[in-house]
């Protein structure tokens, strides 16, 4: 007489299977949002860093570098690295983990991926003529959602009902409360940028109550 053959019948597996994939739909959206979350403290964290040293460059020439965007070619458009040169205020400037570097003309470059930073300090051949009139800074990261939330909003740092810009569009900010991948820029700003109630309208037109 043969023995039977012990091992799984096809009904068997195919309840280990729908097991396995039922584990799998419920862990897959808890390690995506806990790598969401690792990058968001990584940004916040290389923010502060930037921001520690635009207030050194600060403490050196009396005004903030000039705008950096990563998607402009233009050497105007390149402020944080004055941040690396020719005095060290940073040893390298950090990537936005946020930006994918598709943006802009220059899709192609490296350069795509740095923060974006708006800034009412001038070049340092500018300086030499004029002077700010207030001296504020915003460094930003894409966020969750990787869209550019500031490219259209050309008035800050304020918003709301009776703000000084025209629009009343400020900066938009990302909060986890609305979602992990919930709209706005991770933004660290600095300077004066909190003080008085006024507008930076297209960086360095200041109107409203100036801080005193």
């Amino acid at each position: 007489m043969k023995k039977r053959l012990k091992g799984f019948t096809l009904i068997e597996l195919l309840i280990v299977i729908a097991i396995i994939l039922i584990l799998i739909a419920i862990a897959l959206p808890n390690f995506l949002e806990a790598q969401i979350r690792a990058k968001i403290t990584k940004a916040r964290g290389d923010l502060r860093t930037v921001g520690i040293a635009m207030d050194s460059y600060f403490l050196d020439f009396r005004m903030y570098p000039p705008d950096h965007d990563p998607s402009e070619l233009g050497i105007n458009s390149r402020g944080l690295f004055q941040l690396t040169s020719p005095i060290e205020y940073i040893t390298e400037l950090p990537e936005d983990v946020f930006n994918s570097g598709s943006s802009g003309i220059n899709s192609n470059s490296s350069e795509t991926r740095w923060f974006e930073m708006a800034s009412t300090g001038f070049a340092p051949v500018v300086s030499r003529l004029q002077t700010p009139q207030i001296d504020a800074f915003a460094v930003f990261s894409r966020g969750p959602d990787v869209a550019d939330d500031f490219a259209a909003n050309d008035q800050w740092p304020y918003d709301g009902e009776g703000a000084p810009c025209p629009t009343r569009i400020g900066y938009l900010n990302y909060s986890p409360t609305n979602g992990t991948k919930s709209r706005g820029d991770i933004i660290q700003a600095g300077g004066q940028v909190n003080a008085g109630f006024y507008c930076i309208d297209h960086w360095k037109v200041v109107s409203g109550q100036r801080p005193k």
